[in-house]
């Protein structure tokens, strides 16, 4: 009865911890609003995304000044701001906007079909730099799915909630099977084997599960003008990498995890307790 009980034990930790890991990573660094700052942070340093919002923000500067010959002064104070400090957090601010549209409640009076960043703080600060005493109050927006993309304010809001109880159900159902079938055994280095496997096992899974959340988050942005989308799966490209990273680590835990309980098998293959 103890084998019998440990064994399906043994299976629903296994089951859990495969679920467990990608929807913690999930929920950890794509659904909770920090967990995505600290995932995108280091994708302000890209020059392709530095580029693409120099553009936007030249046009815009440009727009909002209309001084003749304003491009002259603007350009270059364009790129020394995008390569300032002071971009990343706004870089990461207009981000968050991203974020917020997709994962908070839609709006009471019906989602907006087009998805824009607010960049009316980068332009100010640009013009500010090149002297010209003006301020804009915008908004001055740019539109991510000129074309439409089908990507709706709080698309991923309901999503989102079902992933974050997915991935706290799934810690906890994985911890207390794993210990309550170690509890139960009676060869506890073939359950500590097997929950190395399930470790393994879920890091395949989680690899997996980000190569097809970047297909379908790059369907998502199909419709965007070119340079927007190029942005869009530059964001996605690095939290997949931030995700199989992780999966890495995670698989090479599982192998030790796997190595420990064939040792602690073979050091207590001869005793009457048969660990």
């Amino acid at each position: 009865m103890r084998t019998f009980l440990s064994g399906l034990l043994t299976l629903v930790a296994i089951v859990a911890i495969v679920v467990a890991f990608p929807s913690l990573w999930v929920k950890e660094r794509l659904v909770d609003p920090e967990g995505f700052v600290s995932t995108v942070t280091p994708m302000a340093s890209d020059e392709r995304i530095k580029d693409y919002l120099a553009g936007e923000i030249s046009a815009s500067v440009t727009q909002q000044v209309g001084a003749q010959g304003a491009s002259a002064v603007i350009e270059p104070a364009v790129r020394a701001y995008t390569h300032s400090d002071q971009f990343e957090a706004d870089f990461v601010d207009v981000v968050s906007q991203q974020h917020a549209w997709l994962f908070d409640p839609p709006p009471v009076d019906g989602p907006s079909t087009v998805m824009e960043l607010d960049i009316t703080d980068m332009v100010n600060r640009v013009i500010a730099q090149t002297g010209i005493s003006a301020r804009v109050s915008g908004p001055i927006v740019v539109p991510l799915n000129r074309g439409g993309s089908g990507l709706e304010a709080g698309r991923y809001h309901e999503v989102g909630q079902q992933i974050t109880a997915l991935a706290y159900w799934s810690l906890v159902i994985a911890v207390a099977g794993a210990v309550l079938a170690l509890l139960f055994a009676r060869r506890r280095g073939t359950v500590l084997a097997w929950m190395g496997i399930g470790l393994i096992a879920s890091a395949a899974f989680a690899w997996a599960v980000g190569v097809f959340f970047a297909e379908r988050a790059k369907q998502e942005v199909e419709g965007a003008e070119e340079s927007g989308r190029e942005v869009a799966e530059l964001i996605v490209d690095g939290a997949v990498a931030d995700l199989h990273h992780l999966a890495l680590i995670v698989g090479g835990v599982g192998a030790g995890v796997v190595v420990l309980g064939v040792i602690v098998r073979l050091v207590f293959a001869g005793s009457p307790a048969r660990r």
